[in-house]
């Protein structure tokens, strides 16, 4: 039985979990990423948390995992990241709710940063009073936390043509060429790109990923980094 397989029976994951794993990539996710159970890994926006039960099967107790994702994403998202989190009795895992620009992580001290659909985030406010971090803030907190070598991946819904970042943030998407610019500036490189990493699909690219003609369709791309 492969590792994914599994995973996949465990009681930590949910039948809308399962149901995910093709459509998200998931065993290619962790290959892309490059995981080792001995790692110290960060998980930027869990979501629901369907990587997030992923990885605390995967992680034991020579490695850490910290999933940190604001509370005003609350709103959007719940406290079920949280909860898969703190129930689950690993030892090595940690939740914060702290705000993206201050990394709950010390200097040099993480194996890889994973950020699955969310860099956007960065480019959405959906109250005037509500942001969720400056992107050179928070991706130079993400090159602070890197050791030497460490990797940041990402994973993110892609903009249609033309789009500059704040537009496609609108959308919940992104440019990948923007984020590369921007992440480059802190002092990490570009080593990996899949502007296909999903593409398969029937997404229109102009509307708001949550439209029906776009949820849990969308076409994205991938990028790898190293410190």
């Amino acid at each position: 039985m492969s590792w994914l397989a599994k995973r996949s029976a465990s009681r930590g994951r949910s039948k809308a979990d399962r149901a995910l794993d093709i459509y998200r990539r998931a065993t290619d996710t962790l290959a892309l990423a490059q995981i080792e159970p001995s790692h110290s890994v960060l998980e930027i926006e869990p979501g629901k948390g369907w990587f997030t039960g992923l990885l605390l099967e995967h992680i034991d107790a020579s490695g850490q995992l910290i999933v940190q994702q604001p509370a005003a994403l609350d709103t959007f998202f719940g406290q079920d990241a949280r909860k898969r989190v703190e129930g689950s009795g690993n030892v090595q895992a940690r939740y914060s709710a702290a705000s993206w620009e201050t990394l709950e992580a010390a200097d040099a001290s993480i194996d890889r940063v994973v950020w699955l659909q969310g860099p956007h985030e960065l480019w959405f406010t959906p109250h005037s009073n509500v942001s969720f971090g400056h992107p050179s803030r928070v991706f130079g907190d993400i090159a602070r936390v890197l050791k030497p070598g460490g990797t940041f991946v990402l994973v993110d819904n892609l903009a249609p043509p033309g789009s500059n970042q704040v537009s496609a943030g609108a959308l919940h998407r992104s440019v990948p060429q923007e984020l590369k610019s921007i992440i480059e500036d802190t002092g990490l490189r570009l080593v990996y790109e899949d502007s296909a990493w999903i593409s398969d699909t029937d997404d229109p690219l102009d509307v708001p990923t949550f439209d029906a003609k776009a949820h849990l369709k969308t076409k994205q791309f991938a990028q790898v980094y190293v410190r």
